[in-house]
């Protein structure tokens, strides 16, 4: 009954003391490109319908509905912090609305390498136009500690996911991520 009151406070208790975000413009296709080669990540989908014109980019295509808000990236913020529990960094993947709809968690079980190319050749970009501080907060019913798949069908880029292995180690970090962000983790 009082379980609510085990996380009451902990977002604020979570925050930053240094954080730097690095906004790149990107593209569905783009993004789908480097995801397939990350490994075990923790990744939230925004709950609510994604905003503006629901017509899915061309060329890429999602295996699960909890996908569907990627779709809708046209930016990403690369934010590196420092919280209370450690360092931590994450992808912010936003609409063109300046909504967030998905956010990515490095873990230690993410292979590092392949995040830090993840956006190698991207070009960095102004902050999303409709970005307000008030909209950066997102809204995911839970978290999910997952392998993203990508593959090449029919001339489309298909990302799909599945159960990433993951450490003790990692399942701890995923745990203290899922109770800063108020969410639950999916087992």
């Amino acid at each position: 009954m009082f379980g609510w009151l085990a996380c009451f406070g902990v977002p604020s208790r979570a925050r930053s003391t240094a954080m730097t975000t690095r906004w790149l413009a990107l593209s569905p296709s783009g993004l789908f490109e480097g995801l397939g080669q990350l490994g075990g990540v923790l990744y939230l989908a925004g709950a609510h319908p994604i905003d503006g014109d629901p017509a899915a980019p061309r060329g890429c295509l999602v295996e699960a509905a909890e996908l569907a808000p990627l779709l809708a990236t046209r930016h990403v913020g690369l934010t590196c912090a420092v919280t209370a529990e450690g360092p931590r960094e994450w992808i912010d993947c936003v609409s063109g609305e300046g909504r967030i709809v998905a956010r990515i968690y490095l873990l230690p079980d993410t292979d590092y390498l392949a995040w830090d190319r993840l956006f190698a050749d991207a070009l960095p970009s102004a902050p999303p136009d409709h970005r307000r501080p008030e909209r950066m907060w997102l809204r995911a019913c839970r978290a999910r500690v997952v392998s993203f798949t990508r593959r090449q069908w029919a001339g489309l880029t298909v990302l799909g996911i599945g159960d990433a292995p993951i450490s003790s180690l990692g399942l701890g970090v995923a745990r203290d991520i899922a109770v800063s962000e108020s969410i639950g983790i999916a087992a």
